[in-house]
């Protein structure tokens, strides 16, 4: 962990809780963006096509590593609301199908959801409190949905649902399961055959460390072999540039319609292989850190609304005036960020427990 933070600025100059907003980039995966493009400025196109060679296999595959997938699963995206928007556009959901989602997601996960509706989808939205979301998702699957889509962890409270035991319940129904992992892909250990998911969507600026811009989405062997929107790279013959000729790309690049951020997305797959070897490690440390987190907001009198036992990364401490709060945290350098009704503290497995005492001391001071 030492070694790792060394490798974060950031901690030279602020209390950083506030992964789950934008993490800094460490330095070794800095490096890999900064090598990209100074290989563009000394090369130009040789150096951009002796990296584009494989069709980005191995990038695809420190992804595949990273959730336990096959690379021709992992597609790339710009960011979270593009994977969403090409998976729900691209299952042919007609006018009478269910879509489940839930009030507390990020409004990335619930939007394009509202386009559906516009040609007669029927969208359910479960209403719940943090505590019993995941029994009420459950209560409402039917036979009749055919997409459930829910985010791993809440932005908002925190929350961290048991997915395989979502998708348990929806293979029994016959629903597909659509799972936004941006709060949780590099704080919590992803496998995706274990947790049982159709579809994953994760940008990588946040847990991941790596810029905005960067990201990943699986997609199971078998499912919308047709995108629904077209572009130069989903033909497998783009490089023939033919305008009049075109022959739909089988592998996971159909779901890539334009050139991407190869910048962005080598930190993100530098980042992957450096976690991914540790993944239990930063897993256990992360719900350590939360956890400490909550003992020592509720020992000094605050009232935390995110359930121990279903917590993550992410701790919400309810304060009066959370903008005001963060504010003058910041002051303090320490960076949270205010969020509903109090001030969201997002901690990595780089951060130490004197950083976490030190914030919840100060928000405690602060509510005196």
């Amino acid at each position: 962990m030492k070694e790792f933070r060394e490798q974060v600025p950031v901690t030279r100059d602020y209390i950083y809780l506030n992964h789950a907003a934008i993490s800094p980039t460490p330095i070794f995966a800095l490096m890999e963006s900064f090598g990209y493009l100074y290989g563009v400025s000394s090369r130009g196109s040789l150096h951009v096509n002796s990296v584009e060679k494989d069709d980005f296999y191995s990038m695809r595959k420190a992804i595949s590593n990273f959730i336990n997938s096959d690379p021709e699963e992992v597609s790339f995206i710009p960011n979270t609301s593009y994977g969403i928007n090409m998976i729900v556009h691209g299952l042919s959901l007609t006018r009478g199908d269910q879509v489940l989602t839930d009030n507390l997601e990020f409004p990335a996960t619930v939007y394009p959801l509202y386009k559906l509706a516009k040609r007669g989808v029927e969208i359910r939205m479960v209403k719940s409190s943090p505590e019993r979301l995941e029994d009420a998702i459950l209560e409402q699957i039917t036979d009749s949905v055919r997409l459930i889509v829910l985010s791993h962890v809440s932005f908002n409270t925190g929350v961290r649902l048991d997915v395989k035991r979502i998708a348990d319940k929806a293979k029994k129904n016959g629903s597909l399961l659509l799972v936004d992992a941006i709060q949780s892909a590099g704080a919590m250990k992803i496998d995706v055959k274990e947790m049982g998911v159709d579809f994953l969507v994760a940008g990588g600026y946040k847990w991941m460390m790596s810029p905005q811009g960067s990201g990943f989405m699986y997609v199971r062997k078998g499912l919308i072999p047709d995108p629904p929107f077209y572009g130069w790279k989903t033909s497998s013959t783009f490089m023939e540039f033919n305008a009049e000729s075109f022959s739909l790309e089988e592998g996971p690049r159909r779901f890539e319609i334009g050139t991407m951020d190869v910048s962005a997305n080598l930190t993100m797959t530098k980042v992957a292989e450096r976690l991914t070897p540790i993944r239990d490690e930063v897993e256990r440390r992360v719900l350590d850190l939360s956890a400490r987190v909550i003992d020592l907001a509720e020992d000094k009198g605050l009232e935390v609304v995110t359930p121990r036992e279903k917590r993550a990364g992410i701790v919400i401490v309810k304060t009066k005036d959370p903008k005001k709060v963060a504010e003058e945290l910041l002051a303090k350098r320490i960076v949270v960020s205010p969020r509903g009704s109090g001030v969201r503290i997002s901690t990595h497995f780089y951060n130490e427990e004197e950083e976490v005492d030190r914030a919840v001391s100060e928000i405690k001071n602060l509510q005196a």
